[in-house]
């Protein structure tokens, strides 16, 4: 067998060129930046495990404010929790608790820590709660109008659907106070209703109001005299006493008992005196 030659010969055609299979661009970008991917990744870990931690401690802190806010009983102790998480859950729930131990002593701090709860907290989930509290206590203290005004706000709202029946008694009362008894009635069937499903606390509290304002009092009658052609055919009653001769004996006077007189015996003659004989 003859070797074959390398050389080209005319049957045979040249390679047009040769194929370079160095590195790829990748193994380039892999070989140059190498170092920087590195560190990306010791910071993406680092990163990761202080979001672990961080979040460990915003539990543990939640954890601790939760605790607090359950032992707190007096206005200090919500003050407490308020200032200690600020930004926790629990300052904001504190603060309606805070509202309602401030209002037997400070009516007005009562009402500010409402009115600051409903600006910094609009989207938190009592907000319906701290609204229908505020307007109660706008309420008590004779302010009508603006009592009014936040309470229909509430019961118009469909986001409020677990209190707006206690914000629609407490206008159905404002309505009977003001002599309106249609509206009072509007408004004490509107709180009967449960249009969200979740079930209403408030139901048998605003039928017991319905009766009410439905009921009718009672009518006054006033007592009339007989005629005097019927009062002359009145007699009065008279007993009559059968006629017994005890009852007879006993009801004739007492007469004092008949002495029969005393008739003085004669006294006897003196003797005549004997002369005596000669």
């Amino acid at each position: 067998m003859a070797e074959s030659s390398s050389q080209p010969t005319p049957e045979t055609s040249a390679p047009i060129a040769e194929i370079d299979l160095g590195p790829s661009k990748l193994d380039q970008f892999m070989d140059n930046h190498q170092t920087k991917i590195i560190i990306a990744a010791i910071l993406a870990a680092i990163g990761v495990v202080a979001y672990v931690i961080h979040d460990g401690l915003a539990e543990a802190d939640a954890n601790d404010a939760g605790a607090a806010l359950l032992s707190a009983q007096k206005p200090n102790d919500y003050q407490e929790v308020i200032k200690t998480w600020p930004e926790s859950n629990a300052a904001a729930s504190a603060r309606l608790l805070l509202a309602d131990a401030q209002w037997p002593d400070s009516q007005p701090d009562s009402i500010a820590t409402l009115e600051e709860f409903i600006n910094n907290y609009p989207a938190h989930p009592s907000i319906g709660t701290a609204k229908t509290s505020l307007g109660l206590r706008l309420l008590d203290q004779g302010k009508t109008e603006q009592a009014q005004e936040i309470l229909t706000e509430v019961a118009e709202s469909d986001s409020y659907s677990y209190i707006a029946p206690m914000a629609s008694i407490a206008l159905g009362d404002i309505a009977k106070a003001a002599g309106q008894t249609a509206d009072a009635s509007e408004w004490y069937e509107k709180a009967q209703l449960d249009p969200a499903g979740h079930g209403n606390a408030f139901q048998s509290l605003a039928a017991a109001r319905l009766l009410l304002v439905n009921a009718k009092p009672p009518t006054k009658v006033k007592p009339s005299l007989p005629a005097v052609e019927e009062a002359q055919k009145l007699s009065p009653l008279k007993l009559e006493v059968p006629d017994t001769g005890v009852q007879a004996a006993a009801e004739q006077p007492a007469t004092a008992p008949v002495t029969p007189p005393i008739t003085p015996t004669p006294a006897a003659p003196n003797p005549t005196p004997e002369t005596p004989a000669p």
